[in-house]
């Protein structure tokens, strides 16, 4: 499957094209509460192209943002995310006094301006209809062209490739290797995301002659944004939006 993911995207807001290609992590999260609307419109104002974000299910099964499975460590609250429906989590605060957004608030948010990287947090099978739920959102919303959708979890990518033949999908892996290329041919994924430490030439070479999108996190040091200019083809995963803008040059 030919990968959409570092196609320039030429959607402008108030006349300002989006011009920095590169996915901010959770948004803005090193200003702005992490997966929160307000971290999301702070990077599409900074021209990020991507904004990334993180789904869980709530207890009536609606696709839901945040990075861990429990709402201890960025709400007021305590306890499993699919321990609470949509209107208890509804009620919860973040820090800044947000509050956690639905998948689909962030995609008509997203609409038209930005592509969405969205992470499928499937911790074994803590969600069994997971992947049915946020394929069906992405159909109904029409956005099958502005997301692509990864997870750690490798099974849930084979799982959505069953019930979404033509979603655009990835792997995530720290320490990824090529060992990785024929589950990612047997389901037809188009990207693969890996840690800065683990990244080598070899292996950025070697996804760029299959056809791979690589993406590689976290790139929030001056000398990281040097490194990776370097290699333009290679999409970065960013927290310190501003300082990214300023050093990196490719």
């Amino acid at each position: 499957m030919k990968t959409r993911l570092n196609h320039k995207h030429e959607k402008t807001k108030g006349g300002n094209k989006m011009d920095v290609q590169a996915i901010a992590h959770r948004g803005y999260s090193a200003k702005y509460p992490e997966n929160t609307l307000a971290a999301y419109e702070a990077s599409i104002d900074l021209g990020f192209s991507h904004i990334e974000v993180d789904v869980h299910l709530s207890r009536d099964e609606v696709p839901v943002i945040m990075h861990d499975k429990t709402v201890d460590r960025t709400t007021n609250g305590t306890g499993l995310i699919n321990a609470y429906t949509l209107k208890e989590l509804r009620r919860l605060k973040t820090s800044g006094n947000e509050r956690i957004p639905t998948l689909e608030e962030v995609l008509d948010l997203a609409k038209g301006r930005v592509k969405v990287a969205i992470e499928l947090k499937q911790i074994e099978n803590m969600y069994p209809r997971l992947e049915r739920k946020v394929a069906a959102l992405i159909e109904e919303k029409g956005m099958a062209n502005d997301v692509y959708v990864n997870s750690f979890n490798h099974e849930s990518m084979k799982t959505l490739r069953e019930v979404a033949p033509d979603l655009e999908i990835g792997l995530i892996k720290s320490d990824a290797s090529p060992a990785l290329f024929p589950y990612m041919e047997q389901i037809q994924a188009s990207s693969i995301a890996m840690e800065l430490r683990f990244y080598t030439e070899a292996f950025a070479d070697q996804c760029k002659e299959r056809g791979y999108q690589l993406i590689v996190w976290p790139i929030d040091t001056k000398e990281a944004c040097e490194r990776m200019a370097k290699r333009p083809g290679v999409l970065c995963t960013v927290n310190e939006l501003e300082l990214f803008k300023e050093n990196y040059h490719a």
